[in-house]
């Protein structure tokens, strides 16, 4: 199994070039339509769903152990966040937002355990995501 992130927007948006080397690829390679349908009905209000494919390291490594015990992953983890979060403020009109939910492939109608809300016009301090995990992310 693989672990996931889906990102959801109110309008579609330019899919990533293949040879980007970004941190981070929006993409709408989705492992199962099913799945993507799910998340949308289960998790999202958002009405465009695609997965983020992450180069950097994966942004649900942002965890309190990878802090502790890998703390080098941790701040790799920490840099493709904030980088996504620098793309989404240029993205996202003002007063829009974005969905994002974190799970392993096939879990996609298993309940959240974490919900949190980011404005990307206040500064973001440390934040932990793990898998189950939905982020309303606000510009």
């Amino acid at each position: 199994m693989s672990m996931i992130t889906y990102i959801g927007f109110n309008f579609s948006v330019k899919l990533s070039e293949d040879d980007a080397d970004d941190e981070f690829l929006v993409e709408y390679v989705c492992p199962d339509e099913e799945n993507r349908n799910i998340v949308k009905q289960k998790h999202f209000t958002t009405p465009y769903i695609y997965a983020i494919l992450e180069n950097g390291n994966p942004i649900w490594q942002l965890t309190d152990y990878h802090k502790t015990y890998s703390p080098h992953n941790y701040e790799k983890s920490k840099k493709t966040f904030l980088d996504l979060c620098h793309s989404l403020k240029e993205l996202l009109p003002q007063g829009d937002f974005c969905e994002v939910y974190i799970c392993w492939d096939g879990e996609e109608d298993v309940e959240r355990e974490v919900e949190l809300k980011i404005n990307l016009n206040e500064q973001i301090e440390t934040i932990e995501i793990y898998e189950k995990c939905f982020i309303r992310i606000e510009n």
